[in-house]
Protein backbone atom coordinates (compact mmCIF):
# COMPACT_ATOMS: atom_id res chain seq x y z
CA UNK A 1 0.00 0.00 0.00
CA UNK A 2 1.12 3.58 -0.92
CA UNK A 3 0.53 5.95 1.75
CA UNK A 4 -0.46 9.01 1.27
CA UNK A 5 2.00 12.05 1.92
CA UNK A 6 -0.25 15.31 3.28
CA UNK A 7 -0.06 18.71 5.07
CA UNK A 8 3.93 18.16 5.21
CA UNK A 9 4.92 20.65 2.78
CA UNK A 10 6.61 23.33 5.41
CA UNK A 11 8.01 20.95 7.40
CA UNK A 12 9.87 19.07 3.99
CA UNK A 13 10.67 22.64 2.92
CA UNK A 14 12.64 23.03 6.30
CA UNK A 15 15.58 20.34 5.30
CA UNK A 16 15.56 21.03 1.80
CA UNK A 17 16.63 24.60 3.00
CA UNK A 18 18.67 23.86 5.40
CA UNK A 19 20.63 21.24 2.90
CA UNK A 20 21.18 24.15 0.55
CA UNK A 21 23.60 25.84 3.21
CA UNK A 22 27.13 25.37 3.71
CA UNK A 23 28.33 23.55 7.01
CA UNK A 24 27.89 21.37 9.05
CA UNK A 25 24.14 20.74 9.60
CA UNK A 26 22.31 19.27 12.22
CA UNK A 27 18.44 19.07 12.15
CA UNK A 28 16.51 16.83 14.89
CA UNK A 29 13.40 15.16 13.94
CA UNK A 30 11.01 13.98 16.83
CA UNK A 31 6.97 13.19 17.69
CA UNK A 32 4.68 10.71 18.46
CA UNK A 33 5.15 6.82 16.58
CA UNK A 34 3.43 6.57 13.89
CA UNK A 35 3.18 10.27 12.85
CA UNK A 36 5.21 10.30 9.80
CA UNK A 37 8.64 11.03 10.31
CA UNK A 38 10.16 8.36 8.78
CA UNK A 39 8.24 9.41 5.95
CA UNK A 40 9.09 12.71 5.85
CA UNK A 41 13.13 11.67 6.05
CA UNK A 42 12.66 9.46 3.32
CA UNK A 43 10.84 12.00 0.94
CA UNK A 44 13.40 14.05 1.88
CA UNK A 45 16.62 12.09 0.93
CA UNK A 46 15.18 10.36 -2.25
CA UNK A 47 16.55 12.39 -4.36
CA UNK A 48 20.00 12.83 -2.36
CA UNK A 49 22.68 11.23 -4.38
CA UNK A 50 25.31 10.69 -0.92
CA UNK A 51 22.88 9.35 2.30
CA UNK A 52 23.44 6.81 4.72
CA UNK A 53 19.90 5.79 6.19
CA UNK A 54 20.68 3.82 10.13
CA UNK A 55 17.46 2.96 11.46
CA UNK A 56 18.57 2.23 15.36
CA UNK A 57 16.68 -0.76 17.44
CA UNK A 58 17.00 -1.69 20.89
CA UNK A 59 19.88 -4.01 21.12
CA UNK A 60 22.37 -1.78 22.81
CA UNK A 61 25.67 0.45 21.75
CA UNK A 62 27.26 -2.81 20.63
CA UNK A 63 25.32 -4.01 18.16
CA UNK A 64 23.98 -0.66 16.80
CA UNK A 65 27.60 -0.05 16.13
CA UNK A 66 28.02 -3.39 14.60
CA UNK A 67 25.14 -2.19 12.20
CA UNK A 68 26.02 0.70 11.54
CA UNK A 69 29.71 0.29 10.40
CA UNK A 70 28.34 -2.49 8.08
CA UNK A 71 26.49 0.61 6.57
CA UNK A 72 29.08 2.54 6.11
CA UNK A 73 31.42 -0.14 4.61
CA UNK A 74 28.93 -0.89 1.91
CA UNK A 75 28.18 2.91 1.57
CA UNK A 76 31.87 3.18 0.80
CA UNK A 77 32.68 -0.43 -0.63
CA UNK A 78 34.97 -0.56 1.80
CA UNK A 79 36.86 -3.78 3.11
CA UNK A 80 35.83 -5.52 6.79
CA UNK A 81 36.94 -2.51 9.11
CA UNK A 82 37.64 -2.42 12.92
CA UNK A 83 35.84 -0.11 14.68
CA UNK A 84 35.20 0.78 18.13
CA UNK A 85 33.02 3.65 18.52
CA UNK A 86 30.76 5.86 16.43
CA UNK A 87 33.66 8.39 16.63
CA UNK A 88 35.73 6.00 14.20
CA UNK A 89 33.09 5.64 11.69
CA UNK A 90 31.92 9.40 11.29
CA UNK A 91 35.87 9.94 11.06
CA UNK A 92 35.29 7.51 7.92
CA UNK A 93 32.09 9.70 6.87
CA UNK A 94 34.03 12.62 7.39
CA UNK A 95 36.80 12.07 5.19
CA UNK A 96 35.00 10.87 2.37
CA UNK A 97 32.61 12.83 0.97
CA UNK A 98 31.71 16.68 0.60
CA UNK A 99 28.44 16.18 0.97
CA UNK A 100 27.08 13.71 3.22
CA UNK A 101 23.51 13.24 4.49
CA UNK A 102 23.16 10.91 7.69
CA UNK A 103 20.28 9.83 9.18
CA UNK A 104 20.05 8.23 12.58
CA UNK A 105 16.48 7.33 13.25
CA UNK A 106 15.27 6.11 16.40
CA UNK A 107 17.93 7.63 17.70
CA UNK A 108 16.21 7.55 21.60
CA UNK A 109 16.89 4.36 21.35
CA UNK A 110 20.56 4.59 21.63
CA UNK A 111 20.68 7.10 24.17
CA UNK A 112 18.20 5.16 26.40
CA UNK A 113 19.79 2.32 26.63
CA UNK A 114 23.72 4.38 26.86
CA UNK A 115 23.02 7.85 28.00
CA UNK A 116 27.10 8.18 27.78
CA UNK A 117 26.49 8.29 23.90
CA UNK A 118 24.84 11.78 23.92
CA UNK A 119 28.68 13.32 24.92
CA UNK A 120 30.05 10.48 22.14
CA UNK A 121 27.76 12.57 19.58
CA UNK A 122 28.47 15.99 21.31
CA UNK A 123 32.45 14.98 19.78
CA UNK A 124 31.57 13.65 16.74
CA UNK A 125 29.45 17.21 15.64
CA UNK A 126 32.07 19.42 17.70
CA UNK A 127 35.51 17.67 16.09
CA UNK A 128 34.74 14.96 13.40
CA UNK A 129 32.28 16.78 11.55
CA UNK A 130 32.86 20.56 12.68
CA UNK A 131 34.57 21.42 9.26
CA UNK A 132 32.31 19.46 6.81
CA UNK A 133 29.43 20.06 5.08
CA UNK A 134 27.61 17.12 6.01
CA UNK A 135 24.03 17.05 6.71
CA UNK A 136 22.84 14.84 10.47
CA UNK A 137 19.63 13.96 11.26
CA UNK A 138 18.88 12.45 14.67
CA UNK A 139 15.29 11.27 14.92
CA UNK A 140 13.35 9.68 17.29
CA UNK A 141 9.73 8.89 18.58
CA UNK A 142 10.04 9.34 22.58
CA UNK A 143 9.00 12.73 23.24
CA UNK A 144 10.67 12.77 26.36
CA UNK A 145 14.19 11.17 25.56
CA UNK A 146 14.71 13.42 22.42
CA UNK A 147 13.60 16.59 24.68
CA UNK A 148 15.68 15.73 27.56
CA UNK A 149 18.87 13.84 26.12
CA UNK A 150 19.36 16.00 22.87
CA UNK A 151 17.49 19.45 23.24
CA UNK A 152 17.38 20.18 27.08
CA UNK A 153 20.08 22.35 28.45
CA UNK A 154 21.30 19.70 30.71
CA UNK A 155 22.36 17.29 27.65
CA UNK A 156 26.03 17.30 25.73
CA UNK A 157 24.06 18.26 23.00
CA UNK A 158 22.24 21.11 23.93
CA UNK A 159 22.88 24.24 21.31
CA UNK A 160 24.90 21.57 18.74
CA UNK A 161 21.66 21.19 16.50
CA UNK A 162 20.78 24.03 13.51
CA UNK A 163 16.93 22.97 13.13
CA UNK A 164 14.69 21.15 14.74
CA UNK A 165 11.15 19.59 13.80
CA UNK A 166 8.70 18.47 16.01
CA UNK A 167 6.22 16.66 13.69
CA UNK A 168 2.40 16.59 15.32
CA UNK A 169 -0.77 14.64 13.29
CA UNK A 170 -2.06 16.04 10.51
CA UNK A 171 -5.42 18.66 10.90
CA UNK A 172 -8.87 18.06 10.28
CA UNK A 173 -8.89 20.06 7.65
CA UNK A 174 -6.22 17.93 5.53
CA UNK A 175 -8.56 15.20 5.86
CA UNK A 176 -10.03 15.04 2.41
CA UNK A 177 -6.40 14.31 0.41
CA UNK A 178 -6.67 10.83 2.55
CA UNK A 179 -10.76 10.34 1.62
CA UNK A 180 -11.92 12.16 -1.34
CA UNK A 181 -15.04 10.97 -1.73
CA UNK A 182 -16.20 11.74 2.22
CA UNK A 183 -18.94 13.83 2.95
CA UNK A 184 -17.97 16.84 5.78
CA UNK A 185 -20.28 14.39 8.45
CA UNK A 186 -18.35 11.64 7.06
CA UNK A 187 -14.45 12.88 7.50
CA UNK A 188 -15.83 14.57 10.81
CA UNK A 189 -16.55 10.69 12.02
CA UNK A 190 -13.48 9.63 10.26
CA UNK A 191 -11.39 12.18 12.44
CA UNK A 192 -13.12 11.41 15.40
CA UNK A 193 -12.03 7.80 15.51
CA UNK A 194 -8.80 7.66 13.78
CA UNK A 195 -7.61 11.72 14.62
CA UNK A 196 -4.54 13.06 12.83
CA UNK A 197 -1.97 9.85 13.01
CA UNK A 198 -1.27 9.70 9.10
CA UNK A 199 -0.11 6.13 9.65
CA UNK A 200 -3.92 4.94 10.94
CA UNK A 201 -5.28 7.22 8.14
CA UNK A 202 -3.50 5.61 5.09
CA UNK A 203 -4.89 2.08 6.54
CA UNK A 204 -8.07 2.71 7.22
CA UNK A 205 -10.51 1.22 4.94
CA UNK A 206 -12.61 4.19 3.88
CA UNK A 207 -15.72 2.32 2.71
CA UNK A 208 -16.69 1.22 6.33
CA UNK A 209 -17.89 4.51 6.84
CA UNK A 210 -19.12 5.14 3.45
CA UNK A 211 -21.25 2.10 3.70
CA UNK A 212 -22.56 2.76 7.40
CA UNK A 213 -23.60 5.60 5.96
CA UNK A 214 -25.10 4.88 2.82
CA UNK A 215 -27.34 2.26 4.78
CA UNK A 216 -25.69 -0.74 2.13
CA UNK A 217 -25.83 -3.99 4.06
CA UNK A 218 -24.90 -7.49 2.60
CA UNK A 219 -26.39 -10.60 3.37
Amino acid sequence: MIRKFVDRSSELNFPEDSYKKDGLQVVVIYGRRRVGKTELIKRFIEDKDNTIYFLADQRGTEKNLERFTRAVQTWFSLPPLKIESFEDVFKIIAGRSPKMVVVIDEFSYLIEEDPALASVFQLIIDEVLKETNAFLILCGSSISIMEKGVLSYKSPLYGRKTGQIKLKPVEFRDLSEFFPDYSIEQLIEAYAVLGGVPAYLSLFDHRIISLKTSGAHFS
